[in-house]
């Protein structure tokens, strides 16, 4: 079986970059779980169905495990926890650059990448 990337991954999560680095407190600072809002926030505003946005989600943690976050399900529903929002844009960038490698003709094909 493999690993279903829908084709608004990436624009969901720009959004959500942006909308987490706007919500940062004045200590540079966010909940996990506003990043997960954050991605719904996106996917609802761009129209996509929520299966989409938890396929993202799944896409992020991955990516968030990959660069060292040993429990990433649960910094995306914390919100007693302030992480630094240079942290949460490390993971978000990640994701971004993940997909995009997914995403360009000279990684094979894009069979793994879906439109919704």
């Amino acid at each position: 079986m493999t690993n279903m990337v829908p084709a608004s991954s990436s624009e969901i999560l720009k959004r959500t970059l942006d909308t987490v680095r706007i919500r940062a407190n004045s200590d540079g600072e966010c909940f996990g779980g506003e990043i997960t809002d954050a991605l719904r926030e996106g996917g609802v505003a761009l129209g996509v169905d929520r299966l989409e946005i938890l396929l993202t989600r799944t896409i992020l943690g991955r990516t968030m495990e990959s660069l060292g976050e040993s429990y990433p399900a649960e910094v995306l529903q914390d919100y007693q926890n302030r992480m630094p929002v240079s942290t949460a844009l490390r993971y978000l960038n990640e994701a971004i650059v993940w997909i995009g490698k997914l995403e360009t003709p000279e990684m094979g094909s894009r069979s793994s990448v879906c439109s919704g």
